[in-house]
């Protein structure tokens, strides 16, 4: 009986991957899309984010749970559907490293430079402007790099269980006193999708809420990461709950983030900035007129946290998926589920100097802009999550996960329910492209 309760950790100690799943979501999808979206769209925008979030939930899922049902990444699930199923994972994960990265490292300059004033220190420099959140993005992806490599996962866990309590507490503040404050015409309940760019703004929004689908399998990689360093055994419940609260951390901040854009931004004559670090500026502004002006350290601080967490959760689940995903695919090097640590610091570096190179060469051209590149990447995800979706619910229902441990009939439909929709909405949208560039046009 006390061995039973020794084993049971408290909610909080317990959360880790979890808070790690939140702290790679809250962030370009919270931060940057969702806020966009109410600005666009109003108070509707609540039903994308809301709709999007339900529909990849088992998929997302997934991921924990078959690490805790099976002891292994997902990963080698994909292996025992196929080789070809891992290399179509690592086909989609090569696409996506460099630009993935470079977004959530773009927009965690923009804040830090709002919050030291370095864009006064780069003027006095003679610095060109338009690279000034490559080069913050530069020194921060060097400093993730020796942060990871100096404390690793429980680094990054201590980290994540700092900043995102601030910053939930600050939202729910805001977005309480924002509600207050609204008017009639914000309260809109269908999104008003009639342009093309209202159409690419949807799918930008989908594609990350309330993350890409790729992180099912960090999470699983966690998971096991979390158990290995904790020297406890995975406990399906434990997992599967620490999961579960995260998961609802994400949605209601994004939908706290909508509702602030909604509420200052809907029906007037205000606009993001194309600049990381003017737009960073403005969404701190969204906390300010709400709180007050003495809030801005604060939500500022906090906001650059919360984005840095994903920055580095981000360059630390793509070097750990690619290790693993080599150790996968060449067994017999016996480098553990987790992969080798050299494999891990090469894609770490590799991603890193990719990352940079995408942003030296788009926020170098002429009327491009970080938002630019940020739709770029979430509308890429958009399109792959039928595909990582299917591949999940394949490798959860497959024969080395024991029976009472599969999904219940319930999630099985709920998760097929999701491919279905996912893939009419990539699909109609695909169709929709081609359609315009079929005419001619792009507006």
């Amino acid at each position: 009986m006390l061995a039973d309760q020794k084993a049971k950790p408290s909610l909080w100690k317990a959360l880790g991957p979890g808070l790690l799943f939140a702290g790679a979501a809250v962030g370009v999808s919270h931060i940057v899309q969702s806020t966009r979206g109410g600005a666009a769209f109003g108070a509707a925008a609540v039903l994308i984010v809301v709709a999007s979030c339900l529909v990849k939930w088992p998929a997302f899922r997934f991921g924990p749970l078959y690490a805790a049902a099976t002891g292994n990444s997902l990963l080698t699930g994909y292996r025992l559907q196929g080789r070809w199923v891992l290399g179509l994972f690592g086909l989609l994960t090569a696409l996506i490293l460099f630009t993935t990265l470079a977004a959530v490292t773009v927009v965690t300059a923009g804040l830090l430079i709002h919050l030291l004033r370095l864009e006064s220190v780069f003027d006095s420099w003679g610095f060109e402007p338009r690279y000034n959140a490559s080069l913050v993005s530069l020194v921060l992806l060097v400093g993730t790099g020796v942060l990871l490599a100096c404390g690793g996962y429980r680094w990054l866990d201590r980290a994540i269980k700092v900043a995102m309590p601030i910053l939930i507490l600050a939202t729910l503040a805001a977005t309480a006193i924002a509600i207050t404050r609204f008017s009639l015409a914000n309260l809109t309940f269908l999104p008003p999708i009639d342009t093309s760019s209202e159409v690419g703004l949807t799918a930008a929004m989908i594609g990350w809420m309330p993350a890409p689908l790729d992180i099912a399998v960090w999470s699983s990689l966690w998971a096991l990461a979390r158990a290995r360093t904790s020297g406890n055994r995975l406990d399906s419940r434990a997992v599967l709950r620490d999961f579960d609260v995260g998961y609802m951390v994400t949605l209601v901040l994004a939908i706290c983030f909508v509702l602030m854009g909604a509420s200052i931004m809907y029906n007037t004559d205000r606009t993001f900035s194309p600049s990381s670090s003017a737009f960073a500026g403005e969404v701190v502004l969204l906390y300010t007129e709400q709180l007050g002006s003495w809030s801005w350290p604060l939500i500022a601080g906090a906001a650059f946290l919360a984005m840095l967490s994903t920055t580095v959760t981000v360059a630390d689940g793509f070097p750990r998926a690619v290790a693993a995903l080599i150790s996968e695919a060449w067994p017999e090097r016996k480098q553990g589920p987790e992969g080798s640590k050299t494999s891990y610091w090469v894609v770490f570096i590799v991603g890193a100097i990719g990352a940079m190179l995408v942003l030296f060469y788009t926020l170098g051209r002429e009327g491009v802009s970080f938002t630019h590149l940020v739709d770029f990447v979430t509308i890429t995800s958009f399109i792959a999550a039928p595909i990582l979706a299917f591949l999940n619910h394949r490798v959860v229902h497959s024969p080395e996960v024991p029976p009472e441990s599969r999904p219940s009939p319930w999630l099985r439909a709920w998760s097929c329910f999701g491919i279905v929709v996912m893939a009419a909405f990539a699909l109609g949208y695909i169709g929709f492209r081609l359609w315009l560039l079929s005419i001619g046009g792009a507006q």
